[in-house]
């Protein structure tokens, strides 16, 4: 006992002695940058002792990056990040272009604080390797993810060549964590697709909102406009307009075709930070037969906008389950160097004044989903949200 309690304070007299050495450096630095004055701030401060102290190298380049980061992690907002010139590069060919990656956007859970997956894109990747809306990301090559890091994870799955893997830890409800292998690829934003189906009803799929792209670089405007011309020569009855895991995209080709469908009247309205209010408005011209709009899960953003104009706006029954639940507009902003940022500006409003940010938007008639495939890799006989949708407008 009394060898234990002599060890013990031979061990405490050395932390105190260690403690007291480290304590009065501190205080002697401090005490010589208190005098800093005028334009010199605290992380002036710590930029000229990391330069004078520091016996690794310091990269100023890196340094400024990444108390740029935190300044912007700091809101606590996983939708508004700033991002170095190579990752600005990356983040504006996901917006603008065709990249390489896995085909899934990605989201943030904040009150589970968990990275999820809003729905894989059809075609891509991330679907064929079984990837699924609604997916928890634990980790990705082993490295763990929360809801915070949502920039750097989406930043890493398009970090790499085409060809090469990526292992994902992901919890599914129900079925508890596994891992799936995705190989990233080239994902090309083809937007619209359409076909005729029974007694001329005209079934629409809309996978996302891009400007200027899909082929032949046509936005998704373009494209709707396209297709819309051609089923209405077809002869068109009703229209199926298919939203399912669409996770949104640009705020402004949305209210295009928006405006294009509804008559007169209120398609969405914004607020900023100083409560400013925009309102978005459609013209008289619309289209002049019934409509059922499909959600899920995966619907989310500007295919909430859309639902919720046609659906307050009593132009559209929707069918399916409870939408993603995400309400707010971000901004981009580019600097001359290469570098940008991404910050949230706006929440959006449905016509009827709901923000639906977090709580999604409910469907008139809950359909729920019997089979596990992809919804491009149904038969008709398997999607019942989709026989449902007929039968509504079969009358």
């Amino acid at each position: 006992m009394k060898l234990a309690i002599k060890k013990n304070t031979i061990l405490t007299v050395l932390i105190t002695a260690l403690v007291t050495a480290f304590l009065t450096s501190t205080v002697k630095d401090i005490v010589s940058l208190s005098g800093m004055r005028g334009g010199n701030s605290k992380m002036s401060a710590v930029s000229k002792m990391l330069k004078n102290y520091c016996i690794y190298d310091v990269d100023e380049e890196k340094m400024n990056d990444y108390a740029l980061i935190g300044m912007t992690a700091s809101t606590g907002d996983p939708y508004t990040a700033y991002y170095p010139k190579d990752e600005f590069s990356s983040y504006k060919d996901n917006v603008f272009s065709t990249y390489v990656g896995i085909g899934a956007t990605l989201g943030a859970d904040l009150e589970n604080n968990q990275l999820v997956v809003i729905s894989p894109m059809e075609d891509s990747p991330a679907e064929s390797a079984g990837l699924k809306s609604g997916d928890v990301i634990k980790s990705i090559d082993g490295t763990l993810y929360t809801a915070s890091q949502l920039s750097e994870a989406a930043t890493y799955l398009k970090t790499g060549d085409e060809g090469t893997s990526v292992v994902l830890e992901v919890e599914r409800d129900g079925m508890g964590e596994q891992e799936i292998t995705v190989t990233r690829g080239k994902i090309v934003k083809i937007s619209v697709k359409s076909k005729m189906l029974s007694n001329n009803i005209a079934y629409m799929r809309i996978t996302g909102f891009e400007i200027g792209l899909g082929k032949d670089g046509k936005s998704t405007y373009d494209e709707f406009c396209e297709h819309l011309e051609a089923l209405k020569t077809a002869g068109m009855t009703g229209l199926i307009i298919d939203l399912r895991d669409n996770p949104g995209g640009d705020f402004d080709s949305v209210c295009k075709i928006a405006d294009k469908i509804l008559p007169e009247g209120l398609i969405t309205y914004t607020e900023d930070k100083q409560g400013t209010r925009k309102d978005v408005k459609s013209d008289a011209n619309s289209v002049d037969v019934p409509i059922v709009v499909l959600i899920n899960g995966g619907s989310a953003s500007a295919s909430e906008v859309l639902t919720g104009a046609l659906k307050d706006n009593k132009k559209a029954t929707v069918v399916g389950t409870k939408s993603y639940g995400k309400g707010i507009v971000q901004s981009v902003f580019s600097f001359v160097d290469g570098s940008g940022m991404s910050i949230t500006t706006a929440k959006y409003y449905t016509p009827s004044g709901v923000c639906i940010h977090g709580i999604g938007i409910e469907p008139d008639i809950e359909v729920m989903p019997t089979s596990q495939k992809a919804i491009s890799e149904m038969e008709l006989t398997e999607d019942i949200q989709l026989q449902k949708a007929l039968e509504l407008l079969h009358g």
